[in-house]
């Protein structure tokens, strides 16, 4: 009897650490872009559309570096594969909105500016573990298919489940 129910506690604490549809979490992103050559920061929000599909909408600003800087808006679809307990791989596929500014002083002291945007194709991976009941880092790989601003963005972050 005793056995039964240590197995049902785990049973129930083990359903209620994994997502479940309708479930949102918000978190924080630090990454490097390639093309703009500089860190960038981030805030995220994810919502489950089901146990294993989920979206999440970001926003980064890559810091300002040789008097360019950049910020992007994404939407991006994870399913997720479990690969060991608490851990999971997923896909990146979604679509982004970037901004690239460049701030320069000409030679006769007069500051010019000029800036571009872009539309994004965003496909990639990531890796997540999950830390506690509802704490979640995790490390990604995308690929920004920006005309003539491709780059890698190679990011980690933390999330917190509501």
């Amino acid at each position: 009897m005793k056995k039964l129910l240590v197995l049902v506690c785990a049973a129930i604490v083990s359903i209620s650490a994994s997502a479940q549809k309708g479930d949102k979490a918000i978190g924080v992103n630090l990454s490097y872009g390639t093309k703009v050559k500089n860190i960038g920061l981030g805030v995220k929000g994810q919502y489950y559309l089901t146990d294993r599909l989920r979206g999440e909408a970001s926003i980064d600003h890559f810091l300002k570096k040789d008097d360019v800087s950049m910020w992007d808006i994404n939407a991006n679809l994870h399913y997720l594969f479990d690969v060991a307990p608490k851990l999971q791989v997923y896909p990146v596929v979604g679509v982004g909105y970037t901004k690239w500014n460049v701030h320069f002083v000409l030679l006769d002291g007069k500051k010019k500016s000029a800036s571009e945007d872009r539309l994004a194709v965003n496909l990639g991976c990531g890796v997540q573990y999950q830390l506690i009941n509802r704490i979640n880092v995790n490390a990604e790989l995308k690929y920004q298919i920006i005309d003539n601003y491709n780059q890698l963005v190679p990011s980690v972050g933390l999330t917190y489940r509501l």
